[in-house]
C-alpha cells in the first residue's frame, strides 16, 4: 500500500562539494541518506533540523569518506537512537576517517563538536550480513532497501530505498570507470514495474564530458615530463579507492618509472586481495593486476624511510590524504616545494583549504583528475538506465551544477529540481556551518 509522496529535505550536499545529508519522508516515515563533514574552514557540518532527527526512521551510510560520515554523531545530540546501515567494509574503515577528520580540525584549531566516544554509541547494522547485492530488505518499519556497489572505494554502495510503497534511488558516490571497482546500477526486476520517484545522483563533476581514459593520459604526459626534468612527483590519494587504482594504471602505463608508496597504502590495498573481499567489491581481473603492482611498489614507512627516498633518484611517490591537508602528505609537500624539478600532482577534488596551500612555493602543482565520480555522460547514462520521474544533482558547487543541468535538459525531458538547503538550524557552539 502506498503513502503520499516523497519529501526531500537538504541539510548539505546540493549545490556544494561536501557535508552529504537528504532526509526523504513519506506520510510518518523518514530516513537520512548519509550526515557529513566539510573540509572547509577547519570543518562545516550539515544543518541539521534537531526535531526531524529525533523522529528519524532509520538512517543509512554509503560510504565511509569524511564528507559524507562526519556529522553522524551529532545525531545523537539530537535525539536519534534509531540503527546506521552500511557494509562491513564501510564500518571497519570508519575509525580511520574519523581520526583524520578530527586531525583536520584540530589542525585548524578547533575541535569536534562531540566525544570520540559519541562514536561507540551509535548502533550499526551490516547491510551486507542480512542481504545479498540486489535483493531487498526490510531495515524498519516502513522502510525496505537494496544495495549494491557504486565503485567509489571498497564498501561504497548505491541504495534503492522503498517508503511506504514509494520508491527512490541514491548513487551515493559513483563511478562506472573505476580501474579495480566494481559498480553495478539496479535492475528492472527491482521495480516490480514502478517508477522510481525521486533519484539524488552524484553529479561532482558538472557538465565534464571526458572518459577516464583521456584523463590517465593526460596524467601520465605530466609525469613523464616531470621525471624528464629528475624531478619527485607526490600524489596524494585517499587511503581507499582512487591510489590503488592509479598504483595499477601506472605501473602498466610507465613500467620503467619507479614507484613509491607509504606502508599504509600498501596494506591496505594487499588486504582487499582477500578472496572474499575481491569476489564482493572488485571487478573479475583487479585481483592479478592489483598484486602485480603491489610486486612492483617500493614501501615507505617512517621519516628516515621518507629523507632517503627523496635523496634517491626520481619518484612516484603515493601517499595517503587526496587533499594533502594531514601527514605524512605535507611532510613530503614541505620537502619538495623549494625545488622546481618537483610535482604535486591532485588527482581529485581539493577544498579552499587544499587550495591556499599552493601559493608560495616553487615545485609544480597540478591538478589532474582521475574519476571518481560523475560528469555529464555518466549522469546522463544513469538517468536514462533508471528512468526517474525527478532527479536531485548533488556534490557539485552551485556553478557546476547549474551548467550541467543546462546541459541535461537540452538533451532530454529530465524532471531536475533544485531544493535549497535548509534554514539554518544552531549546532553546537564549537561546530561551524555556512
Amino acid at each position: 500500500m502506498m503513502s503520499g509522496r516523497i519529501e526531500l529535505d537538504v541539510w548539505g550536499g546540493v549545490r556544494e562539494h561536501g557535508r552529504s545529508c537528504y532526509r526523504l519522508e513519506v506520510a510518518e516515515t523518514s530516513v537520512l541518506l548519509d550526515c557529513g563533514g566539510k573540509k572547509e574552514r577547519g570543518g562545516l557540518y550539515p544543518r541539521l533540523v534537531p526535531e526531524q532527527v529525533k523522529r528519524l526512521s532509520v538512517v543509512f551510510l554509503s560510504h565511509a569518506h569524511e564528507d559524507h560520515m562526519a556529522a553522524l554523531p551529532l545525531l545523537l545530540q539530537h535525539g536519534y537512537t534509531g540503527e546506521i546501515w552500511l557494509t562491513r567494509e564501510t564500518f571497519r574503515q570508519l575509525p580511520g576517517y574519523a581520526r583524520a577528520w578530527r586531525s583536520y580540525v584540530e589542525s585548524y584549531g578547533g575541535s569536534v563538536p562531540y566525544a570520540e566516544s559519541d562514536w561507540e554509541r551509535l548502533r550499526w547494522r551490516l547491510l551486507d550480513e542480512e542481504a545479498e547485492p540486489s535483493r531487498w530488505m526490510t531495515a524498519a518499519p516502513g522502510v525496505r532497501v537494496c544495495w549494491g556497489p557504486s565503485g567509489h572505494l571498497p564498501g561504497a554502495v548505491w541504495l534503492l530505498l522503498e517508503l511506504e510503497g514509494r520508491v527512490a534511488f541514491f548513487s551515493g558516490d559513483y563511478s562506472g570507470e573505476s580501474t579495480l571497482l566494481r559498480a553495478t546500477m539496479p535492475g528492472p526486476e527491482l521495480l516490480e514495474g514502478r517508477r522510481i520517484e525521486l533519484a539524488i545522483v552524484d553529479a561532482a563533476y558538472g557538465d565534464a564530458e571526458a572518459e577516464q581514459g583521456a584523463q590517465l593520459d593526460a596524467l601520465c604526459d605530466k609525469l613523464m615530463e616531470v621525471h624528464a626534468r629528475e624531478g619527485h612527483v607526490l600524489l596524494p590519494v585517499p587511503s581507499c579507492g582512487r591510489g590503488m587504482d592509479l598504483a595499477v594504471e601506472l605501473s602498466e602505463r610507465l613500467p620503467h618509472m619507479p614507484l613509491a608508496v607509504e606502508s599504509t597504502l600498501a596494506l591496505e590495498w594487499a588486504r582487499l586481495l582477500r578472496s572474499d573481499l575481491a569476489a564482493r567489491w572488485l571487478r573479475a581481473d583487479a585481483p592479478a593486476r592489483l598484486a602485480a603492482a603491489i610486486g612492483r611498489l617500493v614501501t615507505v614507512s617512517g621519516e628516515a624511510q621518507r629523507q632517503q627516498l627523496l635523496r634517491g633518484s626520481p619518484r612516484i611517490i603515493l601517499s595517503p590524504d587526496g587533499m594533502m591537508l594531514s601527514e605524512p602528505a605535507r611532510a613530503y609537500g614541505r620537502a619538495l616545494q623549494q625545488d622546481a624539478r618537483h610535482a604535486i600532482v591532485f588527482t581529485g577534488h581539493l577544498s579552499r583549504d587544499a587550495r591556499a596551500m599552493g601559493g608560495g612555493v616553487d615545485c609544480e602543482i597540478v591538478s589532474t583528475r582521475y574519476k571518481v565520480h560523475q560528469g555529464l555522460p555518466d549522469v546522463l547514462q544513469m538517468l536514462r538506465a533508471l528512468q526517474p520521474l525527478a532527479t536531485v544533482l548533488v556534490h557539485a558547487d552551485d556553478q557546476a551544477t547549474t551548467l550541467l543541468a543546462r546541459r541535461l535538459r537540452s538533451l532530454g525531458s529530465w524532471e531536475l529540481l533544485d531544493p535549497l538547503l535548509a534554514d539554518e538550524e544552531p549546532l553546537p557552539s564549537d561546530a561551524r556551518q555556512d
